[in-house]
């Protein structure tokens, strides 16, 4: 093995394998998701529409009575986005994080959240992976309330993203 392949091994496990993160950027894109392509709905009449994201990368809103949640690109898993709610609102803003020129790896997305419908009194930022194969499932979460909730989020995004294996990997939940 080569001596430059040995020290970028121990470069990365000295820093967390931050190294590669630290380059990456944010980027911004918001939603009106009621005017984006409605697709047909499910069998319980929940409301379904694709929105185009960045790079491509699609943005599926499902929206109930009560509730409504957003997924990414082709192939997403299907799954709760925590569990510490009931109920959930999709925020309009997602940020998108990945390499600085590159396709992102990661989005952000903040819910409105709470027990019981009609009172959503909390917040979270959802963190999604993006998976180049067109897989992508959600990461983990942070307490969107907490004073320092977005550096978090972008903190969770940078360290996890490019490693995590949806389906596989357990979840992070701050």
């Amino acid at each position: 093995m080569p001596m430059r392949t040995i020290a970028l091994g121990f470069c990365l496990a000295l820093t967390g394998g931050n190294a590669v993160a630290e380059n990456w950027t944010s980027d911004y894109t918001s939603h009106d998701y009621g005017k984006c392509r409605k697709a047909k709905p499910d069998d319980q009449g929940v409301s379904v529409h694709r929105c185009a994201g960045k790079a491509g990368i699609p943005v599926i809103w499902t929206a109930g009575d009560d509730s409504s949640s957003v997924d990414f690109s082709t192939r997403p898993i299907a799954e709760t986005i925590s569990d510490k709610a009931s109920f959930f609102e999709a925020g309009r803003t997602i940020e998108w994080r990945g390499p600085k020129g590159g396709r992102p790896q990661a989005a952000i997305l903040r819910y409105a959240t709470g027990r019981n419908v009609g009172k959503l009194d909390g917040s979270r930022l959802v963190v999604y992976r993006l998976g180049p194969d067109g897989v992508s499932c959600v990461i983990g979460s942070v307490d969107g309330r907490s004073r320092d909730a977005n550096a978090a989020a972008r903190r969770l995004a940078d360290e996890k993203a490019a490693g995590f294996r949806c389906g596989q990997d357990g979840r992070v939940e701050e």
